[in-house]
């Protein structure tokens, strides 16, 4: 490795180690990532385990891909070998490390994460040859000194095949963030497999919980949600639908969603009001049928709810608008 000097550990993951490092020929930092094993057969001919990795980034050469590379919001391939592969470094800080010292973010500042996001997949996705990104999470995204988004660590990424219609080959992506089509037997990961990622990436960054907690998840349905408007809570709700059926059909829709996202929280109490009623009714229903009816009561529960939360959300929204509208005309009034 004479060419490059290690500067410090960046991180690790299941199968790699990743450093900074700084290569001696241009002079530019990059990450440098080994893999903890290598297969004996990549001794015989066989493709070494970051072969697909530099494929991928290989693409990021062409024409449509000039913008995100000249900005450095996804890296470029700098050098590949046996057991290690060398990209360009993407300075700034880790969302997982923000919501460490954070907590968790305020909506609008998500608002602007999320569409950073899905300029970049919608890229990958529109490709000539489309690419999955497999595994959105806090840990893969970085913010910039600009403020904005990049994505770094291609290793999980596929080539979407239109053609195909078996399963993905290697199951990759990171539990609690992965969709289920991505642990097999559902079929080919696709672009409404990164919508579902997007969706578990939002969830976390408003909540400030761990995705892969199950647990906290659940707890964060209510309490964790309540500072969240009815508009992104809809976006977050149909992007993570385990039937992809169900899911936004393109990114492209989920923009529109984010969209309609308001820039403030304005007269949520609604909302409160109808996830404290829905948590009250769950409670009494299960403790008057006890433990052996507790499945069916809860999924009749969550079947009302689906008929009346959008109602309650739409109502919302009109209300915030007719406040929005007032809160104008006051004002316009005291310039006056």
């Amino acid at each position: 490795m004479e060419r490059f000097k290690i500067l410090k550990k960046l991180g690790q993951g299941g199968n790699s180690e990743a450093f900074l490092a700084r290569d001696k020929r241009s002079g530019n930092l990059v990450t440098l990532k080994f893999a903890k094993k290598v297969p004996a057969s990549v001794d015989n001919g066989e493709p070494g385990p970051f072969v697909g990795e530099a494929a991928i980034l290989h693409e990021f050469d062409k024409r449509n891909y000039k913008e995100l590379v000249k900005t450095g919001r996804i890296p470029c391939l700098v050098a590949l070998g046996r057991d290690y592969i060398a990209v360009t470094y993407v300075p700034g800080e880790n969302l997982l490390e923000i919501l460490k010292k954070k907590r968790k973010l305020k909506e609008k500042q998500v608002i602007g994460i999320a569409k950073d996001l899905l300029t970049i997949l919608r890229t990958l996705h529109e490709s000539d040859i489309p690419i999955v990104y497999r595994d959105l999470k806090p840990a893969n995204i970085i913010v910039n000194s600009d403020g904005k988004a990049c994505l770094i660590d291609f290793g999980a990424a596929r080539f979407y095949q239109r053609e195909r219609k078996t399963d993905d080959t290697v199951n990759l992506g990171t539990i609690g963030y992965a969709a289920p089509e991505q642990y097999g037997s559902l079929g080919q990961s696709d672009e409404q497999t990164d919508i579902y990622c997007f969706g578990m990436t939002i969830l976390s960054l408003l909540t400030g919980i761990n995705a892969k907690d199950s647990d906290a998840l659940s707890m964060a349905r209510s309490g964790a949600l309540k500072n969240v408007s009815p508009q992104m809570l809809a976006v977050i709700e149909r992007c993570i639908k385990a039937d992809r059926d169900n899911r936004f059909k393109s990114l492209k829709e989920v923009e529109k969603g984010i969209k309609m996202v308001p820039g403030k929280i304005i007269a949520i109490r609604l909302l409160k009001v109808a996830l404290i009623v829905v948590a009250a009714l769950l409670t009494s229903a299960v403790i008057t049928f006890g433990a052996m009816h507790e499945e069916r009561v809860v999924q009749v529960i969550k079947d009302d709810m689906e008929v009346r939360i959008p109602a309650i959300r739409y109502r919302l929204s009109i209300a915030r608008q007719r406040i929005a509208d007032l809160a104008d005309a006051l004002i316009k009034e005291e310039d006056i």
